[in-house]
């Protein structure tokens, strides 16, 4: 698929099948957040292990149950709720704490490999969610363990998998947003 039909066709999956993706698709979605457009380094991590995975999600489970923001509790509060829903994968961009444009550098690597994934077929999403369980100082020793860098502070992150048929945290049909303003 050429990419204007791959941005259109991109979603966020919610829902995932029990089926890992192969190394040859893991390496096509590495090397097309390694090719975006940055101002300075990011590290990515792929977290295949299902304990790490299991740890990450379930800690960023438990600060948004004792967020001060009500959207989070209110998510966190729908029956069956996992914030990493329950992909295989879970790809991680961090950057430097210091760097003015880690936050930019990550999402655009995150955006290259989103839209990598859907014309692989696969689904995936961007999630900030892992930032609960991956950032400060108290959870130092779980971000050492997902390979996050001294000096580094999680951005962002990106889940793959196979999608699931049911996909009951769909947000609905996507649709255009933002304002366009031409000037002449």
């Amino acid at each position: 698929m050429d990419i204007s039909e791959t941005i259109r066709k991109r979603k966020s999956v919610r829902a995932y099948l029990d089926k890992p993706v192969s190394e040859e698709d893991l390496a096509k979605i590495v090397e097309a957040g390694r090719w975006a457009p940055n101002a300075g380094a990011f590290q990515i991590s792929v977290i295949h292990n299902v304990g790490l995975r299991k740890r990450i999600n379930d800690r960023a489970h438990d600060a948004m149950v004792h967020s001060k923001i009500e959207f989070l509790r209110q998510r966190v509060s729908l029956p069956g709720y996992e914030p990493l829903y329950g992909a295989p994968m879970l790809i991680l961009l961090s950057g430097p704490t210091e760097a003015p444009h880690s936050t930019a550098n990550a999402a655009l690597a995150a955006e290259n490999m989103i839209l990598e994934a859907t014309g692989l077929g696969l689904g995936s999403c961007y999630v900030v969610s892992p930032a609960l369980a991956l950032n400060g100082e108290k959870n130092r020793d779980l971000a050492q363990e997902a390979g996050i860098p001294d000096g580094y502070t999680l951005q962002c992150g990106v889940i793959v998998g196979y999608a699931a048929a049911e996909n009951k945290f769909s947000v609905g049909e996507r649709t255009m947003k933002g304002s366009v303003d031409i000037i002449d």
